[in-house]
């Protein structure tokens, strides 16, 4: 096996990771979000706005959510959410990185 191959399943492998952390992320904050206002089923929101094509569910549940205003967050809570959007940058930051270099890579196998 060729080292561009190689890299390229390291650099997609890399780029999966990111994906599903994000949506993982994504999932966690709004299981967050939903207990905080109030929502009925948080759960079952944060599943509807982790899934999705273009990201129905997540605007979905960002338009329902106006009506209901934060009732009241601890310290607990507003530091686990801080730590979420963290990790969400970083599982970005990771999933475009990983992209990238599969796009290095297979653009270099495929002018040589």
């Amino acid at each position: 096996m060729e080292v561009k191959s190689i890299l390229a399943i390291i650099c997609a492998a890399i780029a999966l990771v990111g994906g599903i952390e994000t949506v993982y992320q994504i999932y966690r904050l709004t299981v967050i979000d939903a207990t905080i206002r109030g929502l009925k089923h948080p759960k079952l929101w944060g599943l509807l706005a982790s899934n999705g094509n273009n990201s129905s569910g997540l605007l979905l549940y960002l338009i329902g959510r106006r009506n209901y205003p934060i009732n009241s967050i601890d310290s607990n809570q507003k530091t686990k959410m801080i730590q979420r959007k963290k990790a969400a940058g970083i599982s970005l930051c990771f999933m475009v990185v990983g992209i990238l270099g599969l796009i290095l890579s297979i653009s270099v196998s495929i002018s040589l």
